[in-house]
């Protein structure tokens, strides 16, 4: 049957249809996608390097570019270009959260000040060369007296604030070239330095300080090698370590971003391991945030911003017309700002939230119960046999050695014969035993058994990362498997049947590296 409707009629009739379509549409984000949009500054400007938020005055952002200084009011509607010709090439902003209006511009060319939110400035640090002159960190003690720290290209820098009078810290860092300086949030004479020449650790303002990682090694037996002077000549976009965070939540937890990942510590920078998350593999790693309510960490890497919640990370790429990330910064609404190479870009607070709350709603429900990959790779090395105290315990004993002597045992008889005409004769005695106690002093200073050691401990660092490296890979592919399954609703029979035999033989797989760990931890939970 045919209907003759009129012109009227048909636009009603789309209107009801996609009044109707529109109130049935799901408006929610998809899953672990927010839209970054440029913030509109300049467009004769897009090399950003640095970003910064006053917590304490609503709305003021400072953004550092390569050709100068901003400063945003009213969250970003209007930019103010500040000192302009005098700061340019900008590496790091650092406002001081116990200082109204006092605001430190890093740059290549020396360390700036304002104490006026960014009305005037001065310069208060210019190095004796172009390395000094490169002032990449800030951190500020704020105990008595306050003091200000800054890691430049040839090492580290610090000054009362009240009266600037710079001495620089001796010893290692003295050369080094240092990427970040943080403080401790409970006490800021605690204080960590990422450097080209590895991580060090001072609890009192760098009077004196240790190293805790080297700089081309994550194992803790290799911490205290000094880097070869060669191996020293690279840029600092290649360094291993590049930037520090400490936990807003738990101040003994501490993030340090790598060129080839992240690594955490739990014991205020004493002790680091990796942190392997899904999504998130040997990324180089720029800058980190630590956010103060739920969501975990952002990451800006050179590939992409990341947001991490335990051992998962996705990563936020809508609308993205950027590559290199150098910088993020939280604003009050809990939106994110980035200083990327192409300018700075805005997620929304309910992009935000809506892309958190997605990975908590995975992270409860499918994988709940589950073990962590942590645990997983913990078991496989504990099953192995890798652990890296197994390389100290054999120092240890070849350092012992060398005070133990050589023994020895010696047994020796006489036996003397005589002859005669009507008689032989034939004595044996005395019985002797001999005791002797053999030391080589040259092995006290270097044991021989070193250089076996070194050989054994490569192959043992060798053999755990390949294990770590396959469990990793066995549990990401498993997890993503399971995603995929909860997902494909329309699934034929025979694809089902494949993908969860798949997922069986993942398991078992994972299994024969652990011991069974992940099926005891399965069945528990059962």
């Amino acid at each position: 049957m045919l209907m003759n409707l009129s012109s009227k009629g048909l636009l009603w009739g789309l209107v009801l249809f996609f009044g109707l379509a529109a109130a049935h549409a799901d408006t929610s984000l998809p899953e672990g996608q927010a839209s970054w949009k440029r913030v509109a500054i300049d467009a004769n400007i897009l090399d950003a390097r640095a970003i910064a938020v006053d917590k304490n005055n609503s709305g003021v952002i400072y953004a550092g570019f390569k050709d100068g200084l901003y400063r945003a009011a009213g969250a970003g509607e209007s930019w103010k270009l500040l000192a302009p010709g005098l700061i340019t090439k900008i590496n790091y902003i650092c406002l001081d959260a116990q200082g109204a209006g006092i605001v430190y511009a890093a740059t290549e060319d020396g360390l700036f000040e304002s104490r006026d939110a960014g009305e005037n400035w001065q310069k208060i640090f210019l190095g004796k060369d172009a390395l000094e002159r490169n002032v990449r960190a800030i951190a500020l003690s704020y105990s008595s007296p306050k003091a200000i720290f800054i890691g430049t290209g040839s090492g580290i820098f610090f000054s009362p604030v009240s009266q600037i009078a710079w001495q620089k810290v001796s010893g290692k860092m003295l050369d080094a070239s240092v990427l970040s300086i943080v403080a401790h949030p409970d006490n800021s004479d605690t204080l960590l330095a990422a450097t080209s020449k590895g991580l060090f650790r001072s609890e009192n303002r760098m009077a004196q300080y240790e190293k805790v990682l080297s700089g081309f090694n994550l194992e803790s037996e290799d911490a205290s090698v000094d880097v070869d002077s060669e191996e020293e000549e690279i840029t600092p976009e290649n360094y291993f370590l590049r930037c520090l965070a400490f936990d807003t939540q738990d101040s003994s937890r501490v993030y340090l971003g790598s060129s080839e990942g992240l690594l955490v510590s739990l014991d205020g920078g004493k002790n680091w391991r990796r942190q392997i998350s899904s999504g998130l593999i040997e990324e180089k790693i720029n800058f980190i945030v630590a956010d103060d309510k739920a969501y975990g960490l952002y990451l800006a890497t050179e590939n992409g911003v990341f947001a991490c919640q335990g051992d998962s990370c996705r990563q936020f790429y809508q609308g993205a017309d950027f590559k290199a990330c150098r910088q993020l910064a939280l604003e009050r609404g809990e939106g994110i700002l980035l200083a990327a190479d192409r300018g700075v870009f805005r997620i929304s607070p309910e992009e935000a939230q809506a892309a958190a709350g997605n990975r908590r709603e995975i992270n409860n429900g499918l994988f709940a119960g589950e073990p962590a990959i942590a645990q997983i790779q913990k078991e496989a090395i504990k099953y192995a046999e890798v652990y890296p105290e197994k390389i100290a315990q054999w120092r240890k004993q070849a350092r012992l050695k060398a005070f133990m002597p050589e023994l020895s045992l010696d047994y020796d008889k006489t036996v003397t014969t005589a002859l005669g005409a009507t008689y032989d004769r034939v004595q044996v005695g005395p019985q002797d035993w001999g005791l002797s106690l053999k030391w080589d002093l040259a092995d006290v200073v270097f044991s021989t058994e070193q250089t076996s050691i070194d050989v054994r401990s490569r192959l043992m660092v060798q053999l755990r990362d390949d294990i770590l490296n396959e469990v990793t890979r066995l549990y990401f592919e498993r997890r993503r498997l399971q995603l995929e399954l909860s997902r494909a609703q329309n699934l034929n029979e025979n694809s089902r049947v494949e993908k969860e035999l798949r997922l069986e033989e993942l398991t078992a797989l994972i299994d024969g590296l652990t011991n069974g760990y992940l099926s005891r931890s399965l069945a528990k939970q059962g």
